[in-house]
């Protein structure tokens, strides 16, 4: 009798045991997985793990996917700004970027548990990726605009060397805030262990929660912005020089303007070197001028889109606009310039060419919108949570020139 009870004694205690490192009797346990998850992500620690069942690959697979993540946003902003990075290039920043993450600090503390299921608020401090790449991409503006180049694809591919340099610099130097971010997250026990209800993008919403203070994006499978409103924010930006609808692609108002001024830049290095070649002598005023008047024809135009089909990374819209008449415009020009110099008598080239400029900008403010329109189809691609088109410098250029035919 006394050797069942000492058997029955020990397995108490082994059940004991048990319930203790299942989490039956802490009533913490899905704090104590969600500070391991913690330490993983901003501190690199991944020694816990095996404490809330992670193995190895599932390790690496939490890692992958946050990285993943991230470099899906640093596409975006490359692709926007129509340059690609290379896998060398994004590995770098991304490191940077942990090396950034690694001077946050969290607290959890878990707040509910019912059965198997319990909440854990996990609050962090926080650095602003947004400021540290608009502040990467506005510096690259800004040395790019001094210097000279040959094409518009050697000046974009300048940028983005400079650009991606200047944000793998400033992720270096992130100065964390003490302010706090914080959100409640779900757990769940499987087997023994607590872990994330969504443990695929848990990584990646620690990340947005320490990098986005006052707008954390956690609803990161939902698309931000769709194909068709994308493509309307472009046309808006190159178009119309609106750059009101820039935040739903992820950046400011003001990046938007630098990126219009950059626009009329290359406009105006364009219209010089044809008047160069045409040897037509005009002064900065007067190709400004033309630029000013054409800018404002163009920004009158109608314009509709269309989503013509979708899958979850691609998408097909059609976009149909009006247009105002480059050729009749011209002819206008001409003819009243040659009546002008028939009738006073004007031979002198220089007059004439002025005379010619300003009956110009007279009949692009007069141009007539077309009664039709055209209609081109763009593919877009998801990148992150954001949809762009799959080439930037085509749609741009494609919608330049479907405005004025």
């Amino acid at each position: 009798m006394k050797k069942k009870r000492i058997i029955s004694f020990l397995v108490l205690v082994a059940l004991l045991f048990s319930f203790l490192f299942s989490g039956c009797f802490d009533s913490n346990a899905a704090k104590n997985s969600a500070d391991i998850y913690c330490s993983l992500i901003f501190k690199s620690d991944a020694k816990d793990l095996q404490k809330i069942g992670v193995s190895d690959s599932e390790k690496d697979n939490i890692i992958k996917e946050y990285e993943d993540k991230i470099k899906d946003q640093l596409r975006k902003n490359v692709l926007l700004m129509q340059y690609s990075a290379s896998d060398e290039q994004l590995n770098s920043i991304c490191e940077a970027y942990k090396e950034a993450l690694s001077k946050i600090t969290y607290e959890t503390k878990q707040i509910s548990k019912s059965g198997d299921e319990a909440e854990v608020e996990i609050s962090t401090t926080n650095f602003d990726i947004k400021k540290i790449d608009e502040q990467a991409a506005m510096d690259a503006l800004d040395e790019t605009d001094k210097m000279e180049f040959t094409s518009n694809e050697e000046e974009n591919k300048k940028f983005g060397e400079i650009y991606l340099s200047k944000l793998t610099e400033g992720l270096k130097n992130a100065e964390v805030s003490s302010d706090k971010s914080s959100n409640t997250f779900k757990f769940k026990k499987v087997n023994r262990y607590w872990i994330a209800n969504d443990q695929t993008n848990f990584g990646y919403k620690l990340v947005e929660l320490a990098v986005n203070k006052d707008n954390p994006n956690l609803n990161i499978d939902e698309e931000s912005i769709s194909p068709k409103e994308s493509a309307e924010v472009l046309w808006n930006l190159v178009i119309k020089e609106d750059s009101n609808g820039m935040e739903k692609l992820g950046y400011s108002k003001a990046f938007g303007e630098r990126i219009i001024k950059n626009i009329n830049k290359n406009d105006f290095k364009t219209f010089k070197k044809e008047s160069g070649q045409s040897g037509i002598s005009l002064s900065d005023d007067q190709l400004q001028g033309m630029i000013t008047a054409l800018r404002s024809a163009i920004s009158k135009n109608s314009v509709n889109f269309e989503e013509v089909s979708k899958t979850d990374n691609s998408a097909q819209v059609k976009v149909s606009s009006t247009f105002i008449d480059r050729d009749q415009i011209s002819k206008d020009a001409v003819n009243i310039t040659t009546s002008q110099a028939l009738s006073n008598g004007i031979r002198d080239k220089q007059k004439l060419t002025e005379a010619y400029v300003a009956n110009l900008i007279d009949s692009i403010n007069k141009g007539q919108i077309s009664p039709t329109t055209t209609e081109n189809t763009f593919s877009f691609t998801k990148v992150g949570n954001i949809w762009l088109p799959s080439d930037t410098t085509n749609y741009t250029e494609s919608i330049s020139k479907m405005v004025i035919k």
